[in-house]
Protein backbone atom coordinates (compact mmCIF):
# COMPACT_ATOMS: atom_id res chain seq x y z
CA UNK A 1 0.00 0.00 0.00
CA UNK A 2 1.58 3.49 -0.91
CA UNK A 3 1.04 6.08 1.08
CA UNK A 4 -0.31 9.57 -0.32
CA UNK A 5 2.32 12.65 -0.43
CA UNK A 6 1.28 15.38 2.11
CA UNK A 7 1.72 19.29 0.89
CA UNK A 8 2.98 21.18 3.90
CA UNK A 9 2.86 25.08 3.60
CA UNK A 10 6.26 26.41 4.68
CA UNK A 11 7.46 29.96 4.36
CA UNK A 12 10.31 32.03 5.50
CA UNK A 13 10.22 35.38 6.38
CA UNK A 14 13.12 37.85 6.42
CA UNK A 15 13.83 39.77 9.32
CA UNK A 16 16.73 41.91 10.95
CA UNK A 17 17.55 41.17 14.79
CA UNK A 18 20.86 43.59 16.29
CA UNK A 19 21.76 44.72 12.69
CA UNK A 20 21.94 41.02 11.78
CA UNK A 21 19.46 39.62 9.07
CA UNK A 22 17.49 36.21 10.22
CA UNK A 23 15.42 33.97 8.11
CA UNK A 24 12.27 32.65 10.16
CA UNK A 25 10.51 29.50 9.07
CA UNK A 26 7.07 28.56 9.54
CA UNK A 27 5.05 25.64 8.76
CA UNK A 28 1.53 27.11 8.61
CA UNK A 29 1.69 30.00 10.58
CA UNK A 30 3.80 27.96 13.65
CA UNK A 31 7.64 29.16 13.93
CA UNK A 32 9.93 26.10 13.76
CA UNK A 33 13.16 27.76 13.35
CA UNK A 34 15.27 30.29 12.19
CA UNK A 35 18.54 30.72 10.49
CA UNK A 36 20.66 33.47 12.16
CA UNK A 37 23.73 35.36 10.35
CA UNK A 38 26.15 36.56 12.62
CA UNK A 39 29.83 37.76 11.37
CA UNK A 40 29.47 36.11 8.16
CA UNK A 41 28.49 32.91 9.50
CA UNK A 42 25.42 30.25 10.06
CA UNK A 43 23.32 28.77 12.53
CA UNK A 44 20.21 27.09 12.18
CA UNK A 45 17.84 27.04 15.91
CA UNK A 46 15.59 25.24 15.96
CA UNK A 47 13.57 26.43 18.13
CA UNK A 48 10.75 23.76 20.22
CA UNK A 49 14.09 22.97 21.41
CA UNK A 50 16.51 25.11 21.02
CA UNK A 51 19.22 23.08 18.95
CA UNK A 52 21.64 24.93 17.38
CA UNK A 53 23.67 23.80 14.59
CA UNK A 54 26.15 25.34 13.01
CA UNK A 55 25.59 25.41 8.39
CA UNK A 56 27.60 27.08 5.47
CA UNK A 57 24.47 28.61 4.03
CA UNK A 58 21.00 29.92 4.66
CA UNK A 59 20.21 27.19 2.20
CA UNK A 60 21.64 24.60 4.55
CA UNK A 61 20.45 26.07 7.53
CA UNK A 62 17.31 25.82 6.06
CA UNK A 63 17.01 22.24 4.78
CA UNK A 64 19.16 21.45 8.57
CA UNK A 65 15.74 23.15 10.57
CA UNK A 66 13.45 21.23 8.46
CA UNK A 67 15.03 17.72 8.19
CA UNK A 68 15.27 17.90 12.13
CA UNK A 69 11.53 19.27 12.58
CA UNK A 70 10.38 16.35 10.71
CA UNK A 71 12.84 13.80 12.52
CA UNK A 72 11.49 14.62 15.82
CA UNK A 73 8.02 15.83 14.75
CA UNK A 74 7.67 18.64 17.28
Amino acid sequence: MSKKEKNIEVSVKDIERAGEPVQQIFIKNRLIGEVVTHNQRFKAVLIPSDQEFSVKSQEEGLETVLQQFHLHQY
